[in-house]
């Protein structure tokens, strides 16, 4: 996510940082530099405008040439401004009274179905209930009820063949109130583009319903496009904020970065995949830092929260200062971390520098799963008990697992190398450059052989 923008974010950064004064023509070349970026990046041309001059504006107000650490002030100032671009604040959904009303608004095939499951699983809490408000567009209705199973939420269907999209709303509030339903998100009908049909039965129910909020789903990848479907649907329908999906697979960011600027309305929400668990709330200050390069690992705490059993952790912590780590350990932080999904999404928010220069795009999940066959080949006398691991076990481990004894032995010392860590850091001093545990997971682990030829002369 963000990867353009993250890229050269970083090697601006280089230019900033360490330089012991800064001169206004420099300031200018980097904000020359940086338009250059944001229009790569499909940032809309006028919000780009926009961004440079107030933040041209904001470093020529401060004091930042006679300062001794410039780049790192000019650094802050950026960072601030890009926040503020983005919206200052994450925009929060308020329900006041039940049963609250989501209308889902959006094209086809921008995932206004998923994003509806993706907002049950997220309010749980409040006993969702899922309407599917789509007639026309084949198994629409099925695709709904079986994402609404998968959320674990409640579903509320047409009642009849020939029943209208507004009737079925209106039932659904009706048994929404019936059956204690606090929230209801009616997932409406899309087109493969905007018609007055669509917009009309849109204008109506939005007028009959009367919802909370009208959130409008957009794909991401279509960029600039993106803003044009939210100043139409916005002129002619009303709406609330909007919904990113697809970020995941966007490298660019330019509508999460022109949004708020060229319509005015808040984002809400990111979808980061496809599963019900990728959607986020949308933090301009997270977002800011990860597009600086500093990573965001104030959510990378809320999913590890999430999945991870605090007592096991604290356990597990305990023996690694007292270094009695062993596999069965390592497993079962292993099994509670892939229920956080695609690791290399965890990756992709962490600062820049960290994880011994591992990045997103290095991550290797089979690397993962060869960790646990290798283990899972120990018998649990050897997970339990590593130092009794010999040449012959390990033959045996190897052969088990589909890898190779050089492999097993590279677990090992890993293993062993994160108990030698956890005790130097309890005495108070581990070196830097020590190898990491997370290095195996890079390029398959394994070091890169040097191509023979003629030794150089001392």
């Amino acid at each position: 996510m963000f990867d353009l923008l993250k890229d050269a974010f970083t090697k601006l950064k280089r230019e900033l940082v360490g330089r012991g004064s800064l001169s206004e023509k420099e300031i200018k070349d980097f904000l020359r530099t940086l338009r250059l970026t944001l229009l790569e990046a499909d940032v809309n041309y006028k919000a780009a405008k926009t961004f440079v001059a107030t933040l041209e504006e904001k470093l020529s107000t401060t004091e930042i040439y006679n300062s001794l650490t410039p780049g790192k002030q000019a650094l802050k100032v950026i960072y601030e401004e890009l926040t503020d671009f983005l919206g200052g604040k994450a925009e929060r959904l308020h329900f006041e009274k039940p049963p609250a009303v989501i209308l889902l608004l959006g094209l086809q095939g921008v995932g206004k179905t998923t994003h509806a499951g993706k907002l049950a699983r997220m309010y749980h809490g409040k006993r969702p209930l899922l309407v599917a408000a789509d007639v026309k567009r084949p198994a629409a209705v099925e695709q709904l009820e079986s994402v609404a199973k998968r959320a674990d939420s409640a579903f509320f269907g047409p009642q009849s063949a020939k029943a209208k999209n507004l009737d079925t709303c209106k039932s659904a509030l009706k048994y929404a109130n019936q059956h204690s339903h606090e929230l209801v998100i009616i997932d409406s009908a899309g087109r493969l583009h905007i018609d007055d049909e669509m917009v009309n039965e849109l204008v109506e129910i939005k007028g009959k319903i009367e919802p909370d909020y009208s959130l409008l789903v957009l794909d991401g990848l279509v960029g600039q496009d993106a803003l044009n479907q939210t100043e139409e649907f916005h002129a002619r329908i009303g709406v609330s904020g909007g919904i990113l999906t697809k970020l995941d697979g966007d490298s660019r960011g330019g509508a999460a970065i022109s949004f708020r600027h060229v319509t005015g309305l808040p984002i809400y929400f990111i979808g980061t995949g496809e599963r019900l668990e990728d959607l986020e709330v949308f933090h301009p200050d997270r977002i800011a830092a990860r597009i600086l390069g500093e990573g965001d690992i104030t959510t990378v705490a809320e999913q590890v929260r999430e999945v991870v059993d605090e007592r096991q952790s604290a356990e597990m912590a305990q023996k690694l200062m007292e270094g009695r780590l062993n596999f069965d350990d390592l497993l079962s932080q292993m099994k509670q971390l892939s229920k956080m999904g695609d690791l290399s999404k965890i990756l992709d928010k962490m600062p820049a520098g960290v994880m011994g220069g591992m990045s997103a795009a290095d991550f290797d999940p089979s690397e993962l799963k060869r960790t646990e066959a290798i283990i899972l080949s120990m018998t649990p006398e050897e997970r339990e008990n590593p130092v009794i691991l010999d040449g012959s076990r390990k033959l045996r481990i190897a052969r088990g697992s589909g890898t190779t004894p050089a492999d097993v032995n590279q677990l090992i010392k890993q293993l062993d190398q994160m108990q030698q860590m956890s005790k130097l850091a309890k005495s108070g001093g581990v070196p830097q450059g020590m190898p990491g545990a997370g290095r195996r997971f890079s390029h398959g682990g394994k070091k890169k052989k040097r191509k023979k030829g003629k030794k150089r002369r001392r």
